[in-house]
């Protein structure tokens, strides 16, 4: 923020006090950045069917995002900067991808009990189901737990991690769930960077920074 020009920032509900958030606030109000807190209370409102998503990030006419976490009435209280990460699912036309941030088991498992109790009240839709998913955690072990897997479904998934990194990731086991899953993984400690490219009719173009543009579906 302090080398480029941003016009807004979108941030969640923040849990703890830190250096680093006090020189985000020292920046903003220097630089008068705009910040909108995005998080949710609800996946649905269980009396109007209506989606009560508090925030939505509209970019243009189809393309947007759904903010699906953290529950800003209630954040969890263990790593509580991992777990009240962003997720955020963007939207465009038949194509989705869901970033998770670092969340892990715990909020997993906490947006899998939420879910389900929409689903009890009638409410089917799965707002997680994406085409791609971003790995939360850089494949970490303690996330990407196999339920939360199934109820993404992705089709590919994208796992940002350093080449012989000192935590291990990704996981062997997370890795083999994806697989299981029929999903096709990219990681970036292999391929280098990764970029999506996605047409009017929902084709994906994936370009590996070590290989040539690939179509995949």
């Amino acid at each position: 923020m302090e080398e480029l020009n941003v016009g807004q920032v979108i941030i969640s509900k923040q849990g703890e006090d830190s250096e680093n958030y006090r020189k985000f606030n020292e920046i903003v109000a220097k630089k008068n950045i705009k910040v909108k807190v995005v998080g949710t209370n609800s996946f649905n409102n269980t009396q109007t069917n209506e989606k009560l998503y508090s925030s939505k990030v509209q970019i243009e006419k189809d393309l947007y995002f759904d903010i699906l976490w953290p529950n800003s009435d209630k954040l969890i209280s263990e790593n509580i900067l991992n777990n009240n990460s962003i997720i955020c699912k963007f939207n465009y036309k038949n194509f989705s991808m869901l970033f998770t941030g670092d969340i892990e088991k715990i909020a997993e498992e906490e947006i899998l009990k939420q879910y389900k109790k929409e689903k009890s009240n009638q409410i089917t839709e799965n707002i997680f189901k994406s085409t791609v998913l971003k790995v939360a955690h850089h494949g970490s072990k303690s996330s990407s737990i196999q339920e939360f897997l199934d109820l993404v479904q992705p089709q590919i998934a994208l796992i940002g991690v350093g080449q012989d990194n000192k935590f291990g990731h990704p996981n062997e086991e997370v890795v083999q769930r994806l697989e299981n899953l029929g999903s096709k993984i990219y990681r970036t400690d292999q391929m280098g960077e990764i970029t999506l490219n996605i047409d009017r009719k929902g084709k994906i173009k994936v370009k590996k920074f070590i290989e040539n543009e690939k179509i995949v579906n």
